[in-house]
C-alpha cells in the first residue's frame, strides 16, 4: 500500500514538472523576438512616415500576424536583394517584402499563405502607352529599369533584347523613369497605381495591359525562415484568421481602392 502511494506521489510530481516545463517553453516562445525583414521602398507597401516609423500595407499585415500569434516582433530594414539570404541565415525570421513564390526561392525559404495577389506592368511615357509590352521588351532599341532580385528582373534577364538597368530598390527603379534615364520600367502593378497618381508623373502611364506571364503574377506571401517550421504553421493560421475576421480586407481598403486579396 505504501509502495502504491509512493508511486502515485512520484507520478504526480513528474506530471507537475512536465506541466511546468511546458509552460516555461510556452512563455519562452511568447517572449521570443521575431525579426521581420522589410524593404522601405515606396508607398503604399513599405515606407517611412513623417515620424520615421515603418508604415504601409506590408508592415500592417506583418504586425497583425504578430498580434495573432502573440509574439514580440521588430522590423529590420534590408535592401530587397538581401531579404532571402537573411531568411536563409535565420538573421530574420519573417519577411514582408512582396515575395512571389518561385521554385528556386522555395528551396531556400518557406512561404506563408497568400495575403494579396500581384501582377506586373510596364510603365513608360504617355506617347508610348499604346504599345504592346511584349513587343517593347523584345525591342533591342529600348532600355528598361527593374529592381534587383525581383521576379521582374528574372523575367527581363530571360526575355529582354534591349538594355536592362538594374536598381537596388523599386523606388530607385521608378526614379529612373521619372528622370528619363530609361524608356520603361517593369514593376508590380499595385506599386504603379500609387506612383502614377502623383502630379509629377502626369506624363507617365501604363504601357498596354499587365503582363500575363505566370512568372510575373501570382499570390504574394510572407517569407519565413526554414529554421522554424512551427512558425510557418502559426503564421498561416494567423493569416487565415485575418481573412475570416475581415481584418485583412479592412487593411486592404486602407491602402487600395479595391480588395487586393
Amino acid at each position: 500500500m505504501a509502495c502504491h502511494k509512493l508511486f502515485s506521489i512520484t507520478c504526480l510530481a513528474i506530471g507537475l514538472i512536465l506541466i511546468g516545463f511546458s509552460q516555461t517553453l510556452s512563455a519562452a516562445q511568447k517572449n521570443k523576438t521575431i525579426k521581420i525583414g522589410i524593404s522601405t521602398s515606396f508607398p503604399p507597401f513599405n515606407y517611412l512616415n513623417e515620424n520615421g516609423k515603418i508604415s504601409g500595407y506590408n508592415a500592417d499585415i506583418a504586425m497583425a500576424v504578430c498580434r495573432k500569434i502573440k509574439a514580440h516582433c521588430e522590423f529590420t530594414l534590408l535592401p530587397f536583394p538581401q531579404v532571402i539570404p537573411a531568411l536563409e541565415a535565420n538573421e530574420i525570421q519573417l519577411a514582408a517584402s512582396n515575395l512571389l513564390r518561385t521554385e528556386e526561392r522555395a528551396k531556400r525559404i518557406n512561404f506563408s499563405a497568400k495575403y494579396y495577389r500581384s501582377t506586373s506592368s510596364l510603365l513608360g511615357h504617355m506617347d508610348n502607352s499604346t504599345q504592346k509590352p511584349v513587343e517593347v521588351i523584345k525591342n533591342p532599341d529600348t532600355s528598361i529599369a527593374v529592381t534587383a532580385g525581383s521576379t521582374q528582373w528574372r523575367y527581363l534577364s530571360d526575355h529582354a533584347k534591349g538594355e536592362i538597368l538594374v536598381k537596388a530598390s523599386i523606388g530607385e527603379t521608378m526614379l529612373a523613369l521619372q528622370k528619363s534615364q530609361v524608356d520603361y520600367i517593369l514593376i508590380p502593378t499595385l506599386f504603379a497605381l500609387n506612383f502614377l497618381e502623383r502630379p509629377e508623373n502626369d506624363n507617365l502611364d501604363f504601357v498596354g495591359l499587365p503582363l500575363e506571364e505566370k512568372t510575373l503574377s501570382g499570390d504574394v506571401h510572407l517569407g519565413i525562415t526554414k529554421a522554424d517550421p512551427e512558425l510557418k504553421i502559426q503564421v498561416d493560421q494567423a493569416i487565415q484568421a485575418l481573412v475570416n475576421s475581415g481584418e485583412l480586407r479592412a487593411l486592404s481598403k486602407k491602402y487600395f481602392p479595391f480588395n487586393v486579396y
